[in-house]
């Protein structure tokens, strides 16, 4: 299925992602009196205003550029109007990480979460929506490598009212 322009991930410039991460990862590793320059020319070309201690600690997941394009990608993406149950499953296709938009998954879960008004409804992507973290099952006790839902199931579920999603 095609998607319309309001639905399709920004092209990020590479050059200005680069730079980030490069901030982002010198910043993550700073010591006391040693961010500060950085810090600024960060969230003045990201135009944001993520405070030291959202740094620290990127290294240790899915590294410096993934989170930047996270940051960006949260930052531009807005709800489309008449978004439609068809649009929002193909968006949860494309955002799932064993397809052939694998390098832009994280892109379209932006875009299904700026889509819908479950807050991150991407979670049901990898997680249902009775997850126990404390037991990693659902809510009624199965395991989670049961979980396999299809695009259509996690639609239904970030639209259903009153849904919660597991962290």
């Amino acid at each position: 299925m095609e998607l319309r322009p309001e639905l399709m991930p920004p092209v990020l410039d590479a050059a200005v992602v680069a730079r980030l991460a490069k901030l982002a990862d010198r910043l993550d590793r700073a010591r006391p009196g040693e961010w500060e320059h950085d810090l600024t020319e960060f969230n003045s070309l990201a135009d944001t205003a993520i405070s030291f201690e959202e740094f620290q600690g990127i290294y240790g997941g899915a590294g410096h550029q993934a989170w930047v394009r996270r940051v960006l990608y949260y930052k531009w993406i807005r709800p489309a109007p008449g978004v439609t149950k068809a649009e929002l499953v193909e968006v949860v296709r494309r955002a799932m990480p064993t397809n052939e938009y694998f390098e832009e998954h994280e892109a379209y879960m932006a875009v299904f979460d700026a889509n819908v008004p479950l807050e991150r409804a991407s979670n049901l992507i990898f997680y249902p929506p009775n997850y126990d973290a404390s037991t990693n099952t659902w809510g009624d006790g199965r395991p989670i490598a049961e979980y396999d839902p299809t695009p259509e199931q996690i639609v239904e579920w970030a639209l259903a009212p009153g849904q919660a999603t597991g962290d």
